[in-house]
């Protein structure tokens, strides 16, 4: 039966019981839902307790390595090309490069692993990576190593291939470094090369390149005058248009020094004889 609402009617008389009130049936319904609801939570509670133990228990996950933690690949022994030997006999300066396009040693290091009355070994260590610039990859690279003791009469050995490299002396050189009139200026050449040079500037825009490979690896022009330089003797190719070239050969090496004008200008070979009688020899 429904009222004029709607809504269902409320049913009283003898349709309660005794003492109950129709308002008595919800207030019990709500003590029934808080009931219920106090159990779901404790449920709750016990269930997160028991996840939480079970956590605990559980190995943990192996953690993700990204890209950039990869570990790099250890470095490598690898071949130098030629050495220099300061005058003094106690450092030795090792040139070691890679010939690929594009790509360059990183972080090279090069020591002493061996020596003893005949001989010292030298490695080199590197890894090879892209080239920051690629107009400079490819060449190679110059590596001081301090010696315990001077070199003396020893030969040099590369720790990679166990052959000794094309070895050049300072010694056999002019003093440049002591000379003020010419400056050193950076050099690079390509590392599938064994020999070595050193550019110079020199007073009034000249330039002074000094070079050295093996004797069986020069190609020497037609000799045009000759010139005593300290011990030695040496021979002059070129010409004043262009550049005068000193040659010389100590065993198995042969060392040269080119002399260019500047630009728009020239030196006679009287003038570059004298030039090169100014340097310091031993």
């Amino acid at each position: 039966m429904r009222s004029d609402d709607g809504l269902p009617d409320v049913m009283v008389g003898n349709d309660l019981p005794t003492g109950q009130l129709p308002a008595d049936r919800p207030r019990r319904h709500g003590r029934v839902t808080l009931a219920v609801a106090a159990a779901a939570i404790g449920l709750a509670l016990v269930g997160s307790f028991f996840l939480r133990q079970q956590r605990a228990t559980d190995p943990p996950a192996p953690r993700q390595v990204s890209a950039r933690e990869t570990p790099a690949e250890p470095p490598s022994t690898l071949a130098w090309l030629s050495a220099l030997v300061a005058r003094d006999g106690m450092s030795v300066t090792v040139y070691a490069g890679t010939s690929a396009e594009c790509e360059e040693l990183v972080q090279p290091q090069a020591a002493v692993v061996e020596q003893d009355g005949t001989r010292v070994v030298i490695a080199v260590k590197a890894r090879t990576g892209r080239a920051s610039d690629c107009t400079t990859g490819g060449n190679a690279i110059p590596l001081l190593v301090s010696l315990p003791e001077p070199l003396g009469d020893r030969v040099l050995r590369d720790a990679a291939s166990a052959v000794p490299p094309p070895t050049y002396l300072e010694r056999d050189l002019p003093a440049l470094s002591g000379d003020k009139r010419w400056s050193p200026h950076p050099g690079q050449w390509a590392s599938t090369e064994d020999g070595w040079f050193q550019g110079y500037n020199g007073p009034g825009g000249l330039s002074l390149l000094a070079a050295a490979r093996p004797t069986a690896e020069a190609s020497r022009p037609a000799t045009v005058a000759t010139l005593t330089i300290g011990a030695r003797k040496g021979v002059i190719t070129g010409g004043a248009e262009s550049s005068w070239t000193l040659w010389w050969e100590v065993g198995e090496v042969t060392y040269s020094l080119r002399l260019t004008p500047t630009e728009g200008s020239t030196v006679s070979l009287t003038q570059f004889k004298r030039e090169m009688g100014r340097l310091h020899w031993n």
